[in-house]
């Protein structure tokens, strides 16, 4: 099962964790980069819904809870990702032929490789850390949201208390020290499973299941996902597999483009013109 921590072990290395906390809202901890880009696999197939990464990450980055309520027809608690809830577990109620079937999934920050939200950050408060984790300082984060708007999975929230962005981190704190995310080292039925990028890449192609997800999207992501029913049943959106420097080179060509048949097409309607007036 890999490694695994008891309760009482996770509980005294999240102790640390709380302690780190302050600088880690400034992004001033220590931030190593650990050899190859790293990746998180989300294989939709083995969840059980049992929600320990999502106590995981609470605890581990000394996030409050929040007020939550269930409907009747809705099985999802917290419902969304926020500013203190940086991963959850999403129940989707998934048509199978005539019948329908509960499918689960882990939701949080998919770590583009060429993140969006990084691309249009004007303070530089964001930034892509070369083995995986998109991290931000909340002393340079001005409120403007532009990352908000930009990110096609909504993840970055805006805290009114600290006047910052906050999201996922992928537990950079953890890796630094050569451990995994605290959400992975909970999964106890290996849901979710952790490594170098093109290993978990390989793994999920070698999975047998028919769909995957993030190995593309954004133009790839650090987090991948590998499930047997279509993954937009699990409300993950069809994404642009352009990264932002690819969208930005195909708006500059069509700019460009437009540019040069101006300078044709103006100065000829011009002569035209100007020769009509003549007659």
């Amino acid at each position: 099962m890999g490694e695994k921590l008891s309760r009482r072990g996770f509980l005294k290395a999240a102790g640390i964790g709380a302690a780190l906390l302050p600088s880690l809202k400034t992004g001033k901890a220590l931030s190593r980069v650990q050899g190859k880009p790293k990746a998180i696999l989300v294989d939709v197939r083995r969840c059980v819904g049992c929600k320990a990464c999502q106590a995981a990450c609470k605890l581990w980055n000394g996030l409050p809870a929040e007020n939550t309520e269930i409907t009747e027809d809705e099985y999802t608690n917290p419902t969304s990702l926020s500013a203190h809830t940086w991963n959850y577990i999403r129940f989707s109620e998934v048509k199978m032929g005539e019948g329908v079937r509960w499918v689960m999934a882990s939701i949080r920050c998919m770590h583009c490789l060429e993140p969006t939200c990084v691309s249009v950050c004007p303070t530089g408060a964001l930034w892509k850390r070369g083995d995986g984790p998109v991290l931000y300082d909340v002393d340079r984060c001005i409120g403007c949201r532009y990352c908000v708007t930009a990110c096609p999975w909504g993840v970055p929230h805006f805290d009114e208390e600290a006047k910052a962005i906050r999201k996922c981190t992928m537990c950079f704190d953890r890796l630094d020290s050569g451990l995994k995310p605290a959400c992975v080292t909970v999964c106890q039925t290996e849901a979710l499973q952790f490594g170098d990028r093109d290993e978990i890449l390989e793994k999920a192609h070698n999975s047998g299941a028919p769909y995957i997800y993030g190995e593309k999207e954004g133009g790839g992501t650090s987090v991948i996902y590998v499930s047997d029913v279509p993954l937009e049943g699990l409300g993950l959106p069809r994404v642009d597999y352009r990264t932002p420097s690819a969208f930005n080179l195909d708006l500059l060509k069509q700019f460009f483009g437009i540019g040069i048949v101006s300078l044709i097409v103006v100065p000829a309607v011009y002569y035209l013109l100007k020769r009509g007036r003549k007659k």
